[in-house]
């Protein structure tokens, strides 16, 4: 798979972000960011599947073979956006999925049509690798991926149970810790 590129400064600004966004919340660099916490901050609503009324699309989506096909998105009603988020996956899923929807707003990301002519996914690849980048950063920003190593490497915590207290999922928590060099650094530290 080849190496996404992204424009200059990018990571830097997400960091930026994901430290700003927590000095306006008050919560601590070093932390976790709860989506649903950073919506209502950002005055973007986030809408359950389960609560719109019941349809044949509904079912599909929330109990039939569509549940893995939609876990969010983020839709556009004037210049006021809201997150339509699919609350029949599991917890540490949904999180992951609002904050990229999150970030997409962040970003400024035009709306695009979820779907092509045929019915198939379709979505920007530049906007979408900023989102996938911007969203676990928002949830483990680059002092958090840090603080999270090192309480891994110190034994005051494990990896699941780390995941579990910051209801992030592993994958994100160790992708975080790889992309800040956690080990790099904190060897080089020690």
């Amino acid at each position: 798979m080849p190496k996404k590129k992204y424009r200059y400064g990018f990571k830097a600004e997400a960091n930026r972000y994901a430290l700003e966004l927590r000095e306006e919340l008050g919560v601590q660099p070093h932390l976790p960011l709860c989506p649903w916490r950073l919506s209502s901050h950002l005055e973007v609503p986030i809408i359950q599947l389960s609560q719109l009324p019941d349809c044949a699309h509904k079912n599909y989506l929330v109990m039939g073979k569509g549940q893995a096909e939609f876990s969010a998105t983020v839709c556009y009603e004037g210049t006021r956006s809201f997150i339509l988020n699919n609350d029949s996956h599991p917890m540490k899923r949904q999180v992951s999925n609002i904050a990229h929807e999150l970030a997409h707003v962040l970003m400024g990301h035009p709306p695009t049509p979820p779907f092509d002519e045929t019915g198939k996914r379709d979505f920007l690849r530049e906007i979408e690798d900023e989102a996938e980048w911007l969203g676990p950063t928002l949830l483990v920003s680059d002092k958090a991926a840090m603080y999270a190593y090192r309480l891994i490497q110190t034994n005051q915590q494990t990896l699941s149970s780390l995941s579990d207290e910051w209801v992030v999922t592993e994958d994100v928590l160790k992708m975080r810790m790889n992309v800040v060099g956690a080990k790099r650094r904190y060897n080089r530290a020690a």
